[in-house]
């Protein structure tokens, strides 16, 4: 019941004290003020006053000082950097742009190439018409067994006819609609070609394997015939011209038993890199009477 009176009186103590000590800070300052704004001279006070706020007001100048440095160097930094990555977006879309055109640039090179390959091609080949196509399509297996040309029966192509490139022989038209037709690569298993060997001119019957492979068969082991032979069209049928190249024998395989030799021809096209072909248009009965008139 006793404590409560004491702890009031130290309240009021310290009350008054911070009343006291503020009332001295406000009069200090009053003076501080009137001296400095009544005289133009450093009085006792003036100077104690300059001493102790001195520092502080050095610090603070620094240090605004330093902020402002560092704010305005921020500033640039950051412009800098918002202007080079500007600058690099816009470098790396050129440069994208620059590669587009150069792929483009490549690409109709090779074209040109190609079709330039081809038409010489095609003028080469002795009162034989012939079609550009390009392949627009191919069979979905891995074999690559057919694939779709954009001519058909519009541009005077017929089921039968043989199908070249510049490096020889591709296949034979076995479906056609009025805008495209279908081809039967000579890799097709189903396919089959009179060809010659070039050197000896021993004749033989052409086979697809299904692979990127063919296989010679009917050629007698007493026939002369070496890897490295070249193998070439027979031209009987007239379905394909004599002479036109269709590969090159990579493997004989001589058996004890049987009357033929086995043998490999790899082909003279690229069947994986197969884009555009000649169709060989077979001359009608008229067209060959006139022929042999002249």
């Amino acid at each position: 019941m006793r404590k409560k009176p004491t702890r009031k009186r130290s309240d009021r103590y310290r009350l008054f004290r911070i009343v006291i000590l503020a009332g001295l800070l406000m009069t200090l300052g009053l003076i501080f003020l009137v001296s400095t704004l009544g005289r133009q001279d450093f009085g006792p006070l003036h100077k104690l006053v300059l001493e102790a706020v001195g520092p502080l007001q050095k610090a603070v100048t620094l240090s605004s000082s330093y902020l402002e440095t560092f704010k305005s160097e921020y500033i640039d930094i950051l412009q800098d950097s918002l202007r080079l990555r500007e600058e690099n977006k816009r470098l790396v879309q050129q440069l994208q742009e620059n590669e587009n055109i150069l792929n483009k640039s490549r690409e109709a090179m090779a074209t040109n190439a190609s079709l330039r390959k081809l038409l010489e091609f095609k003028n080469s080949l002795d009162q034989q018409q012939a079609v550009a196509t390009t392949i627009v399509g191919k069979d979905p297996s891995a074999m690559f067994r057919s694939v779709i040309i954009d001519r058909g029966s519009n541009s005077g192509v017929g089921k039968g006819n043989p199908v070249v490139n510049s490096d020889g022989v591709v296949g034979q038209v076995f479906a056609v609609t009025p805008n495209y037709a279908k081809v039967l690569l000579a890799i097709a298993p189903s396919s089959a070609i009179d060809v010659l060997l070039q050197k000896s001119r021993v004749r033989g019957i052409l086979k697809g394997n299904g692979t990127l492979t063919y296989r010679l068969e009917y050629i007698l082991k007493t026939a002369e015939v070496e890897e490295g032979d070249h193998v070439v069209t027979a031209g009987y049928g007239g379905i394909f011209p004599t002479g036109l190249q269709v590969g090159v024998i990579s493997k004989i395989i001589k058996k004890p038993r049987g009357m033929f030799h086995e043998i490999e021809v790899t082909p003279s096209v690229d069947y994986q890199k197969l884009e555009n072909l000649l169709i060989l248009q077979q001359p009608q009965l008229g067209e060959i009477k006139q022929m042999e008139q002249r």
